[in-house]
């Protein structure tokens, strides 16, 4: 078997991908003809066929074909781990972190800590990136930052993490809601209202959905959906459901009247805050100043 291109192998994959030559050869703003002729010689290079091909039908992939896949898809995200990495090495020094930031935190337990490095080591420079739980976890995973921070209860699969700190989460209901004016309301009055909150399928949904069944709230029902605390808020107020959030995020909201925390007669709601890192290359010292900043600084 001869040597395969990694041209050929992105072809290969984007014609699956695509689901079709022509649809390669526009993403590529190639001829078709050209990228008959890229797999026509992979199938040289393996020595056989990598799709059943008939005219006017969507290429089939072979047992070889699903084989040569698998293999292509690892050797072209290797191949883009490399890219990243040597870009991070050209383009970064150690006077340079990123860190990569769940927003709740972002905006409340973490801006306080945050700010305060930024102001103390005003050599390193800090750039913040703010997302979801998966947006952080990615990252992290493809080198994008140094440094990640989110809310998680469990240990994350090919990183390295820590608890840094705690947050209690509260019950948030409309001012008029029967639920607000209640004194020690139990897991089983909660369950037959409506909730609105993150899109069940996201990883911060599941994980306050395992949270509220830990503490007796198994049958959620969720009413509207929200990935911003801003929107969620405009639902409570508006009475469209009760929702699950950070004391710190609504704690001026509570103030302000806009929202009420039900007495919840049940255990504490608690989400661990975690500090992750890569353990596929090593830290900068700068990377792992700004960790023990924040693991030494009190979070509230």
């Amino acid at each position: 078997m001869k040597t395969i291109s990694m041209r050929r192998m992105e072809v290969f994959v984007a014609v699956v991908d695509g689901g079709s030559f022509a649809a390669a050869a526009y993403s590529f703003g190639i001829a078709q003809p050209s990228i008959s002729a890229h797999i026509q010689a992979l199938e040289r290079d393996i020595g056989g066929k990598v799709f059943e091909r008939k005219r006017g039908r969507k290429p089939v992939l072979t047992d070889l074909g699903r084989s040569v896949l698998l293999h292509g898809r690892e050797l072209l995200a290797g191949a883009a781990d490399m890219r990243a990495e040597v870009i991070k090495i050209q383009t970064s020094t150690d006077k340079r972190v990123v860190l990569s930031c769940q927003r709740s935190l972002a905006n409340f337990a973490l801006k306080t800590p945050i700010t305060d490095f930024a102001l103390s080591r005003p050599d390193i420079q800090l750039v913040v990136r703010v997302g979801t739980q998966e947006d952080i976890i990615d990252d992290v995973h493809n080198g994008v930052a140094d440094v990640g921070c989110f809310l998680e209860n469990d240990e994350i699969r090919g990183l390295h993490s820590e608890v840094i700190g705690t947050q209690k989460l509260v019950l948030i209901a409309s001012p008029s809601h029967q639920l607000a004016r209640r004194r020690k309301v139990k897991a089983r009055e909660i369950e037959r209202h409506d909730f609105v909150g993150p899109p069940p399928a996201t990883r911060f949904g599941r994980t306050v959905s395992r949270l509220l069944a830990s503490v007796g709230v198994n049958n959620v029902r969720i009413s509207a959906q929200a990935t911003e605390y801003q929107f969620l808020r405009s639902f409570v107020e508006a009475g469209v459901g009760i929702a699950c959030s950070l004391e710190s995020s609504v704690q001026a909201d509570v103030q302000r009247g806009l929202v009420s925390v039900i007495d919840f007669d049940g255990p504490e709601l608690r989400f661990q805050i975690r500090q992750v890192a890569t353990i596929k290359r090593p830290l900068s010292p700068s990377a792992q100043e700004l960790m023990q900043h924040l693991r030494s600084m009190p979070i509230t």
